[in-house]
């Protein structure tokens, strides 16, 4: 898995810095240290990629179920560092797990709070399940907006971000309160930072 993850990340790197312009903003706000909630939102099929190839971490993603249901399908994001959730079920036991296990060993786990891809700008209600792992692990959370995923030769992209949010001071009870929060910081940087800024 390792040997795959280190040969995918450069090809991986290289298409997405041919395919798009790409502009990092807020480097200075990532931690040193992990474990780590990366929080971003969901414009593009090509986010996890994004996030996974700018930068040195190896980022473990939930990822829809319908990916591991054929044997290299499987094979190719297991080895990727992303594990399936079953959308359809409404049941997130397992996957949660897997999220607090890779957290509580240390690692940097991402997840995409609106639960969705949306549209930059679009506001949407996130879902519990940033708020209720950030609130189990005391993990700090790391908002980022990628604004301007569009189609055409090279388009302009940007990827914010943000300070990092301490849960551990907030009221981390009340996961609808604390999800909005975090979706807050995200969309108040995609504001901030849009393509017309």
């Amino acid at each position: 898995m390792k040997m795959l993850h280190s040969i995918l990340k450069p090809v991986a790197k290289l298409f997405i810095q041919l395919k798009f312009r790409i502009q990092i903003i807020g480097l200075e706000n990532i931690p040193s240290n992990t474990p780590l909630i990366v929080a971003a939102n969901h414009v593009s099929n090509y986010d996890p990629i994004l996030l996974s190839c700018m930068f040195d971490w190896k980022i473990h993603f939930m990822a829809k179920a319908e990916l591991f249901r054929n044997f290299f399908s499987k094979w190719f994001f297991t080895s990727v560092y992303a594990f399936p959730v079953d959308r359809q079920s409404g049941i997130a036991i397992r996957p949660i797990r897997q999220a607090l296990a890779i957290i509580n060993t240390g690692k940097v786990f991402g997840i995409f709070p609106e639960g969705k891809r949306c549209k930059n700008g679009e506001m949407v209600q996130p879902k519990k399940g940033v708020a209720f792992i950030a609130a189990k692990t005391n993990a700090p959370i790391l908002p980022i907006a990628i604004i301007g995923v569009k189609k055409g030769i090279r388009p302009p992209l940007k990827i914010v971000i943000g300070p990092q949010v301490n849960v551990c001071q907030l009221d981390n009870s009340d996961y609808t309160s604390l999800s909005l929060y975090v979706m807050d910081q995200i969309n108040d940087l995609e504001l901030k930072h849009s393509m017309n800024s």
